[in-house]
């Protein structure tokens, strides 16, 4: 019985460690696996150039805003240069950005649209 209860306490202890480490270190890897961490879509404006790397692509980060108007930094890789002043869906998980796509400044939210000119 006794030998129960230890292995029950060990158990607990790793599952809250675990937990403990993802909610403290928020990093793209380990939003992507921790189940606390929303989806949302986040509406950006490429506004900026995005910066090259090697051997091709470019990194971006924008600000977006999701459908509540609430405000948030993105960072995603494009495999191309993108068009200067589109608009984009791109689909987070905190700080892991699953994908993005293009969208007509019609298809987003109001309180996001009031933020883009």
């Amino acid at each position: 019985m006794k030998k129960l209860f230890f292995i029950i306490i060990f158990i607990s202890t790793i599952i809250v460690t675990g937990l403990a480490i993802m909610l403290l270190f928020s990093n793209e890897i380990t939003d992507r696996f921790n189940p606390l961490v929303p989806k949302e879509e986040i509406y950006v404006q490429v506004n900026k150039d995005g910066h090259a790397k090697s051997p091709g692509g470019y990194d971006y980060t924008l600000i977006g805003y999701n459908a509540k108007g609430k405000q948030k930094q993105v960072t995603f890789y494009a495999s191309g240069e993108l068009q200067k002043d589109a608009y984009l869906r791109v689909y987070a998980k905190g700080k892991y950005i699953e994908t993005w796509e293009e969208v007509s400044h019609n298809d987003i939210p109001k309180k996001a649209k009031a933020h883009f000119s």
